[in-house]
């Protein structure tokens, strides 16, 4: 016998990404992150939300687990970056962005002599078919890199950031915004 599913939102479409360099003590409101200035333009191959946690289990002298903490957690995000900006790589290493105006060119060095990686805020806005939006939003670096790739089709930056804990009790949050339906069928416990 067949069970009829609860109809659920099936997700379909990208996303608008935003990233800034973040120096504040906390997450600020949607209207000063979601502006044209933080908006990396055009993505492409998506944006991916990796959350792995460390899970750490209490066993018994019978080798049965009793209990199970979560020891850390760890949030990534990657995304495939299609609009080109040079210093915008400054996100995401080290490296220096110079401009010379009189010779006309722009230059991102890397010293390989190590820095601090700088802290970016990291927002990802979907809208859903009601016209509601899902939101991520990650305090992160980019520890982890990224990569060029000069081939027969569009040029993409693919990064990767990983988060880390800038705001007290803030690694990384999905919030989702909900119709006046959505909100009337919710029992809060």
């Amino acid at each position: 016998m067949l069970f009829e599913a609860e109809a659920k939102d099936i997700l379909i479409g990208a996303c608008d990404v935003f990233m800034y360099p973040f120096t504040g003590t906390e997450i600020p409101e949607d209207a000063v992150i979601e502006t044209a200035e933080h908006s990396v333009g055009h993505c492409s191959s998506g944006f991916t939300i990796d959350y792995k946690p460390t899970k750490y289990e209490v066993t018994n002298h019978h080798g049965s687990t009793v209990k199970s903490y979560v020891t850390k957690e760890e949030i990534s995000a990657k995304t495939g970056i299609m609009s080109w900006d040079l210093e915008r790589l400054t996100l995401l290493s080290t490296a220096e962005y110079t401009v010379e105006k009189e010779k006309k060119k722009k230059k991102l060095l890397f010293t390989g002599n190590g820095k601090a990686l700088k802290t970016v805020l990291v927002r990802a806005v979907h809208v859903k078919d009601n016209g509601k939006k899902l939101r991520f939003t990650m305090l992160g670096q980019g520890g982890s890199g990224f990569s060029l790739a000069f081939e027969n089709k569009e040029v993409t930056v693919d990064a990767e950031l990983a988060a880390i804990k800038k705001v007290d009790g803030f690694l990384a949050s999905i919030e989702e915004e909900l119709t006046e339906e959505e909100a009337a069928v919710i029992n809060v416990v």
